[in-house]
């Protein structure tokens, strides 16, 4: 009975599906900076000028100095770097997010 199922091929099918749930259910990182990547996840894919002027400096609540979940949300001279705890984040977004015009445009 040996050779009646191909184990190679099944074994291929199967690594195919983890490679693919895998791509698509990624665990959500305990940090992250402001890259695009985040910015389109998270943000509407908003650019970091229009974040950090329309979230993290009208919601002052966001800045970790006063409880929230983004540290250092305007570099320093010193060249700090924006850092977003991301569940956090997520859950602050989801409850705001009709409270945020997405369609406001920067000032020029």
């Amino acid at each position: 009975m040996d050779g009646l199922i191909n184990q190679e091929m099944i074994f291929d099918f199967i690594g195919q599906r983890v490679d693919e749930f895998l791509k698509n259910h990624k665990p959500l990182p305990r940090t992250s900076k402001l890259t695009k990547e985040v910015r389109d996840d998270l943000f509407h894919g908003k650019s970091a000028e229009w974040i950090r002027l329309f979230i993290f400096d009208a919601y002052p609540e966001t800045n970790e100095v006063n409880g929230g979940w983004v540290l250092n949300p305007r570099k320093t001279a010193t060249g700090k770097t924006t850092t977003i705890l991301v569940k956090p984040a997520i859950k602050w977004l989801d409850e705001h997010e009709y409270e945020i015009d997405w369609n406001e445009k920067i000032p020029r």
